[in-house]
């Protein structure tokens, strides 16, 4: 019951694909909070003690706490109902509470990892689908016409999956495990869909810290032929790419516009941690989440934010400051570097780099405000905190999803 579970909380947190919206964005969000709710029933009623396990449990549980002080913040200070702030702020608190939940029901690595890889080669059909008849969208919601970084920009599904499989396919290979092959095919259609997000965070992060991680436990020799083969991709094969000459272009012509304007993104960080503050408490405790639509705020807020540009899922980090206060960033931020900074063993080095990227990508990005970033990052928590080291080291094979 709980693996079946799982699987329907991960795909409906994607909205299961939402194949030509037959599903409302209200009824997607509805499906999720019910997989989440039956999680946690199953989690109460039949889950693990959690004596013993390692976890950060002050840190995660203050920014548990930080989430649920906000939802009076945001009645107290701002024209929003309680009930209506309790459903804006339902999402994030769900989200959230899937750690502890994943603690809780003890799944095996295996399975996790192997619906994980499930859902990131089902995304791979998915996009092209997409792709290829647009303007007709097929799966997920309607997005508009955007070339402006040199092809039509289609949104990847389980895309901070895809590098944690680079991530994770990488890791394989320098361990030296048998189906090398495969393996390197596994990195290189990751690869191949972070690129084809066109989102220039992603796949600069994702990238850098590639060879990082490929440049760690090699020989000189191998380094240096790294370095090089690095070098001929960036001066010879990528400047005959015409996608990333154009985002090449338009990263020039927003640094000449940043010279005389602000970046959007630097505006949206001053915007959310210093300027829209309503008092001297909202940095501390954070204002709570605006329901847009359905709120005298939610609705001010809206009309803001079509004034200035500035989305606070834009830049996931100074999002958690506004809405959950500078405490709550506090304690993300050391749940998050707690991840980083685990000594692991070599087969989950992998998840250090995952979350080093997952923390870079909270700078400029929305990982940590869409609910289905969130859940594919606690359960990255669970895997660094809550599994079994030890029987995995003594069955690789509970390392291997394929």
């Amino acid at each position: 019951m709980k693996k079946a579970l799982f699987v329907l909380t991960l795909f409906s947190s994607i909205g299961f694909f939402n194949p030509m919206q037959i599903f409302s964005p209200q009824l997607t969000k509805l499906m999720f909070y019910l997989c989440i709710c039956m999680c946690a029933l199953l989690a109460v009623t039949d889950g693990r003690s959690l004596r013993g396990i390692d976890y950060p449990r002050k840190s995660y549980w203050l920014f548990m706490l930080m989430i649920a002080v906000s939802t009076v913040s945001a009645t107290a200070f701002h024209p929003q109902s309680y009930s209506v702030t309790l459903m804006s702020t339902l999402p994030y608190f769900l989200g959230y509470f899937f750690f502890w939940i994943m603690l809780k029901l003890a799944l095996p690595e295996r399975f996790i990892l192997k619906w994980m890889f499930i859902g990131c080669m089902l995304a791979v059909p998915v996009y092209f689908i997409n792709l290829f008849s647009f303007p007709n969208v097929v799966f997920g919601e309607e997005f508009n016409l955007d070339t402006s970084r040199g092809m039509l920009r289609v949104p990847v599904f389980f895309l901070e999956i895809m590098a944690f499989f680079l991530f994770y396919g990488i890791n394989q290979l320098l361990l030296g495990r048998g189906r090398k092959n495969l393996w390197i095919m596994i990195c290189g259609v990751c690869t191949l869909m972070i690129f084809m997000s066109v989102v220039r965070q992603v796949i600069l992060y994702s990238m850098v810290l590639c060879i990082l991680f490929l440049l760690k436990r090699s020989s000189w020799t191998k380094k240096l032929m790294v370095v090089a083969a690095g070098i001929i991709v960036v001066v010879y094969v990528l400047p005959m790419i015409p996608a990333y000459n154009t985002m090449l272009e338009l990263s020039g012509d927003q640094l000449e516009e940043n010279e005389e304007k602000e970046n959007v993104r630097i505006g949206a960080w001053r915007y959310y941690t210093f300027e829209n503050q309503t008092n001297g408490l909202t940095p501390i405790i954070g204002n709570g989440s605006p329901s847009f639509g359905n709120s005298v705020w939610g609705n001010v807020f809206d009309d803001a934010i079509e004034d200035n540009g500035y989305l606070y899922a834009d830049v996931a980090w100074a999002g958690i400051i506004y809405l959950f206060g500078w405490t709550g960033f506090a304690a993300l931020l050391i749940l998050i570097l707690k991840a980083v900074f685990k000594r692991k063993t070599p087969e989950r080095e992998y998840l250090t780099y995952w979350f080093v990227f997952i923390f870079l990508c909270g700078i400029g990005s929305g990982v940590f405000i869409y609910y289905n970033s969130i859940i594919s990052i606690m359960i990255g928590l669970y895997l660094v905190f809550g599994t079994n080291e030890k029987n995995s080291d003594n069955n690789p094979q509970l390392q291997q999803p394929v």
